[in-house]
């Protein structure tokens, strides 16, 4: 499979990453980038957050699922295909030795388009194999799946 994507110098990604995150005591950190976007996050409950805000694992799997739907209608828009909606379900387990990896991460794509279920696949399939850097990592260490559904509002 080709290492090369054939998309414009301004989609590709490798730029480096800058972020500062500050704990903020009761189990609260606040991640900032160089830009002063900023975004909360918390210890999962009972390691000393209070279940108000997203941990660290929840905004990673949140970052998979809006890598993949990022490069979905990247890929989708180059063929002409602007869904009414789409929505990425994501079940993963993790081992129970440290680290806990992720050892299973499935992704169920829904899509509301007029979309040829074959290309909807590939279009996948590349995306978790190397279009999504996050999804690419998840499989580094474990198995990384998915299933798609298509809503059509035409017959097809």
């Amino acid at each position: 499979m080709s290492t090369e994507i054939p998309w414009d110098a301004s989609r590709k990604e490798w730029k480096p990453v800058d972020m500062t995150v500050t704990y903020r005591g009761d189990g609260e950190f606040l991640a900032r980038v160089p830009s002063g976007l900023t975004f909360p996050m918390q210890a999962p409950v009972g390691m000393g957050g209070q279940g108000t805000l997203p941990n660290p694992i929840q905004y990673l799997v949140g970052s998979l699922g809006g890598c993949v739907g990022v490069k979905i209608l990247l890929a989708l828009g180059d063929n002409g295909i602007v869904p009414a909606g789409m929505t990425i379900g994501i079940h993963g387990t993790r081992r129970t030795t440290m680290p806990a990896f992720f050892d299973h991460v499935h992704l169920t794509v829904t899509l509301q388009a007029d979309a040829d279920d074959a290309m909807v696949a590939n279009i996948i399939e590349e995306t978790l194999a190397r279009l999504c850097p996050i999804a690419a990592m998840f499989a580094e260490v474990g198995n990384v799946t998915a299933e798609h559904h298509i809503i059509r509002s035409s017959p097809g």
